[in-house]
């Protein structure tokens, strides 16, 4: 009774700083795709194919999750002995493996487009703060019919050092036009939520590929999904 009481009440403090927060600022991977395992397969065909290491999920979760692709891929072309390869292309494997599995946008849930149209009309600034690419945001984004509720994306081209350096988020609040004080950051990596806090965000924790007692540690918030619920 006590632990469901606790989770009442920090629901409740939530939403109470949803109502009147300016902005919501949302990680991509895990937080608003819930794409994690799809990200471990993905990686895990490429390593075995075009560089002959096994990445098991395990290892995905325990050592990359969170990480740039292109960071991801060189420490593990460095474990290959092949730290030479073009790691554009690489990643050009990677952008297309990804929109090749996630070709409808499964990974964005009904909870999560409810969410974010919720959060919308309801006159708060969205975007979207990743070290993914582009081209796998952005287009999945507008598969799941959230183009037009989206003010902004930031992603990995947009700035020179992504995650965990705070660039990517305060250049998203830059563009929306909102200080820091005012908007609440959503993640579900260390280095997502280290790069929010060094922006001077409150962060909300997505349950995922962190453990239970780490996440709550980093974040001031603790979810298990994006959910309207929220913001009702």
């Amino acid at each position: 009774m006590t632990e469901d009481r606790s989770w009442l009440d920090a629901t409740a403090q939530l939403k109470s700083q949803l109502e009147t927060t300016k902005a919501i600022l949302l990680d991509f991977n895990g937080t608003l795709s819930d794409d994690e395992e799809l990200l471990a397969s993905v990686v895990r065909d490429i390593s075995a194919d075009e560089l002959g290491v096994a990445v098991s999920r395990d290892r995905y979760f325990r050592d990359f999750a969170g990480f740039t692709e292109a960071r991801m891929f060189g420490e593990i072309a460095k474990e290959s002995g092949n730290s030479g390869i073009d790691t554009d292309y690489l990643l050009r494997q990677f952008n297309s493996a990804y929109m090749e599995r996630n070709h409808d946008a499964a990974t964005i849930s009904e909870d999560a487009r409810t969410f974010v149209e919720r959060a919308n009309r309801f006159g708060k600034r969205v975007a979207v703060v990743t070290a993914a690419s582009r081209e796998i945001v952005a287009p999945t984004i507008d598969k799941a019919g959230l183009g037009s509720f989206i003010d902004h994306i930031v992603a990995l081209e947009d700035v020179i050092h992504s995650k965990p350096d705070p660039a990517c988020y305060l250049l998203a609040l830059e563009r929306i036009g909102v200080d820091a004080s005012d908007a609440l950051a959503f993640e579900d990596s260390s280095t997502g939520i280290r790069a929010a806090r060094d922006a001077g965000l409150l962060t909300v924790g997505v349950r995922g590929s962190l453990n239970e007692d780490k996440l709550a540690q980093l974040t001031d918030f603790v979810i298990d999904e994006l959910s309207p619920f929220l913001l009702s």
